[in-house]
């Protein structure tokens, strides 16, 4: 090769590397107009809530939910016996409080006559503390004819602890003081202030059936010795508005009157309609 040759070589050089830049930049702003062109992104909603940290909302719509139910048994030969149950089991729930209410009530008669008449009611409100800690308040009013008291009232407060809190199974345990007073038929009114502990559980066995139990003990009474209230019932749902309840109620006292038994327990059964 020539040193003619070896110079318009490398002058050959420089010449085509320019000439491949020229040729380039038409192409890289041809690239760049037809990003410009593109169409925006599309944001599908859809998928934009699911890149969204999810809201989890507890149950605090301030509603009032849960059951009321009525039975009625009638027997006829002998003697006429007729016995008819109310019962009531209610929740309220808001941010950081609740309102509970329950009642069961029980009244037969005999060849015309009223031979007993029961009643346990209770209305408390709780208030969260922490995460499983809460003050109640609580209103109560009990009926024993089987015990010649026309009527029980009680005003208590105290301190309470949720030991268990999952869908499925619910278990409170309370105590405080109750101040109460207790009027007879054929005795001497009593009011005091007794010490109060109590239970409640409520227990699904299904999406449609559940148990509920509550437990009452006052240690030493207004009225002399321990006495305890337990009511418990089995709810299964028929469909969306009416079920099936078997309820029992169980009351003891320790001081009775000579002629009077220490315990008693009604077991009914009865149709409830939710709301």
């Amino acid at each position: 090769m020539t040193a003619h040759s070896t110079r318009r070589s490398r002058l050959h050089k420089p010449l085509l590397s320019l000439l491949w830049l020229l040729l380039a930049i038409p192409t890289v702003y041809a690239q760049d107009a037809e990003k410009e062109k593109l169409p925006p992104a599309v944001h599908d909603p859809l998928f934009s809530k699911l890149a969204q940290e999810p809201e989890i909302k507890e149950d605090s719509s301030g509603k009032w939910e849960g059951s009321l139910g009525l039975g009625f048994t009638a027997r006829r030969g002998a003697s006429s016996t007729n016995q008819g149950s109310l019962s009531l089991e209610a929740e309220r729930n808001m941010r950081d409080s609740r309102l509970l209410a329950n009642m069961i009530a029980v009244r037969s008669s005999k060849d015309g006559e009223r031979s007993s008449d029961t009643l346990n009611s209770d209305l408390r409100g709780e208030r969260k503390f922490g995460e499983r800690s809460f003050g109640f308040l609580g209103l109560g009013i009990e009926r024993d004819g089987l015990q010649d008291m026309t009527v029980r009232g009680s005003l208590s407060s105290g301190l309470g602890l949720r030991w268990l809190n999952s869908d499925g199974l619910k278990l409170s345990l309370y105590g405080g003081l109750a101040y109460s007073q207790e009027h007879y038929r054929t005795s001497s009114d009593i009011k005091g202030l007794e010490v109060l502990l109590g239970t409640e559980l409520r227990y699904a066995l299904s999406p449609n059936s559940h148990i509920s139990h509550r437990l009452v003990i006052y240690p030493d009474s207004i009225s002399g010795g321990a006495r305890y209230a337990m009511q418990g019932d089995l709810t299964t749902r028929i469909n969306s508005h009416f079920g099936l309840q078997l309820a029992v109620l169980q009351k003891y006292r320790e001081k009775v009157s000579s002629q009077n038994s220490h315990a008693d327990t009604v077991l009914f059964t009865g149709i409830t309609a939710g709301f």
